[in-house]
């Protein structure tokens, strides 16, 4: 599975988000805690090959991964990771905290919001590495500004709805931004995951995150367990994760 197409599971969770939400069953507990101990586990990874960049010492580049030796400063493509890991990680965290409130419950609140600072900590982390590496070139700056920029718009447009129906304005990048992509949804009607416009959203996205140089890597075992985790929460009646983890899963084995 291809970097890029994290954010195609960020928007299928965002179109989905009603059913997730809405379903009777709770979410067992061994998922809770596989989301907490593979979160954990990824968080330290991360921490580890930053403070190593950050003392002027080298990691290996993730694009390893496919066989290709990278050009690009690992600070780069690390930070590329993080942030489109944490465009999953930013709308997840929202389903679950809605989830929550919508059962009258505080179950699971209190893990996902610590798991989310934890990731927002590493963000933070990964792009002041980015400022203090001198590998870094100013057009490896420059991509990694524009890589930030359209994921925090994206993240805010696909999560405006929950964080307005739940008042988790916390979780956006940009509340204002947020908030004018909600009343622009509102004034064009609200749509279901089946209509047309997220059709287009999904073509957005891609057309946003092309599948080649950095965002073309493979993504770490971690990713794709949480991955897995997250789309499997769903239920039943969503064939549309069922049918991307397969489809992705053929891709990537033709691509190897």
């Amino acid at each position: 599975m291809k970097l890029a197409y994290l954010t195609e599971v960020a928007a299928l969770m965002a179109a989905h988000h009603r059913l997730f939400i809405e379903q009777p069953r709770e979410l067992p507990n061994q998922i809770i805690g596989d989301f907490y101990i593979i979160s954990r586990n990824r968080f330290n990874r991360w921490m580890r090959d930053l403070n190593d960049l950050e003392n002027g010492l080298s990691v290996r580049d993730p694009m390893h991964l496919t066989g290709i030796v990278s050009s690009r400063p690992a600070t780069r493509s690390l930070t590329e990771q993080i942030m489109i890991n944490e465009m999953v990680a930013r709308i997840w965290t929202i389903l679950l905290i809605a989830r929550d409130q919508l059962h009258g419950e505080d179950r699971v609140r209190p893990l996902a919001h610590n798991v989310f600072l934890g990731h927002v900590s590493i963000r933070h982390k990964a792009l002041s590495v980015c400022l203090t590496d001198d590998r870094m070139t100013p057009r490896d700056m420059l991509a990694v500004d524009k890589l930030r920029t359209s994921t925090e718009r994206w993240t805010d447009m696909l999560c405006c709805e929950l964080m307005n129906e739940f008042n988790l304005w916390q979780y956006a990048f940009d509340r204002e931004r947020a908030t004018e992509f909600l009343r622009d949804r509102t004034e064009a009607h609200a749509f279901p995951q089946n209509s047309q416009a997220w059709v287009l959203i999904l073509a957005g996205i891609r057309h946003s995150f092309p599948d080649r140089d950095g965002l073309g890597s493979l993504i770490h075992e971690d990713d794709r367990s949480l991955t897995r985790l997250m789309l499997n929460s769903f239920p039943q009646t969503t064939p549309e994760m069922r049918f991307w983890l397969d489809g992705r899963a053929k891709q990537a084995g033709t691509a190897n």
